[in-house]
């Protein structure tokens, strides 16, 4: 065994012994500036309109980047991102496709992600109980060339270290995102009935049941009622027991 791959392995033991995450990250991206990488971000994926920034878990891109990719809304334009959405596979940032790396504004992203420090890196699909799609992205300040070994390495670090923040994540007492009002009106609209429905059965007016929609799809991150459903299933706001009795009602 290598020099690397034993470092790798040996990483992998102490996951669970760092008590702090930002204890374990330090630790992590030691062992990748062994690859050519002394940046990484821990982040769901946002969808359609919604933002990127309250989906990150962790971050160590450089500030200043991270400050302007969330003012100017960069992950629309992003081709990373944006590759992210048609792929589970892991792969270099330099390997986008055409597609994606010439749609409007995505050349300037990936210039100015240079000027900062961010010249290439390697984005590894990963398991998230809060999000859909997440996603680790290591960053480096110089092109690499990554073997299929190199890949195979910081796949395993990522699923690893992903999995150490989930778990602790699931230690920690957590309240539900969604009011009792709110719940009650996915579960309205979850069977099929419009907003003008939903404010007769409730006895609200319409313009709340509104207000209640657009909420519940902020705060789950969510584009429409059946994405919102998904994500409320999976964070446990409603369950499955609930969905089925508001799908009953149709009838």
């Amino acid at each position: 065994m290598g020099v690397q791959e034993k470092a790798v392995f040996e990483f992998i033991e102490r996951v669970d012994n760092h008590i702090l995450v930002d204890d374990l990250l330090d630790d992590l991206l030691k062992v990748v500036g062994d690859y050519g990488f002394q940046h990484m971000i821990y982040t769901g994926l946002p969808v359609e309109n919604t933002s990127i920034e309250p989906l990150v878990k962790t971050n160590r891109f450089p500030q200043a980047w991270w400050d302007r990719y969330i003012e100017r809304d960069y992950a629309k334009r992003d081709a990373v991102c944006q590759q992210m959405f048609s792929t589970m596979s892991p792969f270099a940032w330099q390997e986008v496709q055409p597609e994606f790396s010439s749609k409007a504004g995505a050349a300037q992203v990936a210039g100015e992600a240079a000027e900062h420090g961010l010249t290439d890196g390697y984005i590894v699909p990963v398991f998230s109980r809060d999000e859909w799609l997440s996603a680790i992205s290591f960053g480096a300040s110089t092109k690499l060339k990554l073997s299929p070994k190199d890949r195979g390495a910081l796949n395993l670090m990522a699923v690893y270290t992903s999995s150490a923040i989930e778990r602790r994540q699931e230690k920690q007492p957590t309240r539900g995102k969604l009011t009792s009002r709110e719940r009650e009106v996915l579960l309205w609209t979850s069977a099929g009935k419009s907003c003008w429905d939903v404010s007769v059965i409730l006895g609200i007016s319409e313009k709340t049941v509104r207000f209640h929609t657009a909420q519940i799809r902020t705060k789950l991150n969510a584009s429409n009622t059946i994405h919102a459903v998904a994500r409320a299933l999976q964070q446990g706001e409603i369950t499955l027991g609930q969905l089925a009795e508001s799908l009953g009602d149709i009838h």
